[in-house]
C-alpha cells in the first residue's frame, strides 16, 4: 500500500491488480476484497481490480474448489494487459507466498501468476523470530523459478528493537540471500497515508 500511495502522490494514475482474493466477505450484498479495500480507505483515485474473488479463508485454489470455479491463467494475463491500459503503473500483490496454492489441476501457484505476467518482484518480510528461515526459503524458491527477485522489505520494524534476532535479522538475510533489503518500513502505533508515503522518500 505505501507503493500505491507514494506514486500516486507522485501524480501517476496507479492501479493495483490482485489476481485472486480468498477470504473476501459480504458487505451491502456486495462481495469485498479486504485487500483493496484497505487501500480504498486511503486514496478514491488508486483503481484496483481482482481477478478472482473468492470467499474462505484458505488458498486461493481451495477457495476455488469450495465455489466450483475454474482457474485460467489466460484470464490473469488478459485481466492484466487490460487494467494496465487504464494506468501508469500497476502493482501486483500476491496471495499466501510464492507456493501457494492456485490451481489444484494443474499444480500451479502464486510463483506461476508471477512468472505468467513476466513481473519483477519483491518478497516482504517480517522482522521478529523465525523470519529467517522463511524469508531464505522464499528466495531460494524464487531463484530457482527464475523469478527477477528485486529486493527484499522488512514490514512492521519495531522501533524499540531490544530483541537480539530483530537488531541482526537484516544482515542475516543479506548474509545468506545476496538479495538487498530495499526497503525497512516501521511498525506504526497508527497508520496514515503521510506516515506511509513518508518512508520511501
Amino acid at each position: 500500500m505505501a507503493f500505491a500511495l507514494y506514486y500516486e502522490q507522485k501524480g501517476l494514475q496507479v492501479g493495483v491488480y490482485k489476481p485472486l482474493q480468498s477470504g473476501a466477505f459480504w458487505q451491502n450484498e456486495k462481495l469485498i476484497a479486504p485487500d483493496l479495500a484497505l487501500i480504498q480507505n486511503y486514496s478514491s483515485t488508486i483503481k484496483t481490480k481482482c481477478s478472482y474473488l473468492l470467499e474462505g479463508e484458505c488458498s486461493p485454489a481451495l477457495a476455488m474448489k469450495m465455489a466450483h470455479v475454474s482457474f485460467s491463467l489466460e484470464k490473469i494475463r488478459e485481466d492484466y494487459h487490460n487494467f494496465s491500459q487504464q494506468c501508469d503503473i500497476v502493482l501486483v500483490e500476491g496471495a499466501g507466498g510464492l507456493l501457494c496454492p492456485v490451481d489444484f489441476t494443474k499444480q500451479l501457484t502464486m510463483a506461476d501468476i508471477i512468472k505468467a505476467l513476466a513481473l519483477p518482484c519483491y518478497i516482504v518480510a517480517r522482522p521478529n523470530l523465525g523470519t529467517i528461515n522463511h524469508t531464505l526459503l522464499t528466495d531460494y524458491v524464487a531463484k530457482e523459478k527464475n523469478l527477477c527477485v528485486q529486493g527484499i522489505i522488512i514490514n512492521k520494524y519495531p522501533t524499540e528493537k531490544q530483541d537480539i534476532a530483530i537488531q541482526n535479522v537484516c544482515l542475516e538475510i543479506e548474509k545468506y540471500t545476496n538479495t538487498p533489503i530495499t526497503h525497512i518500513i516501521p511498525k506504526f502505533e497508527t497508520i496514515t497515508k503521510e506516515n506511509l508515503v513518508s518512508v520511501l522518500l
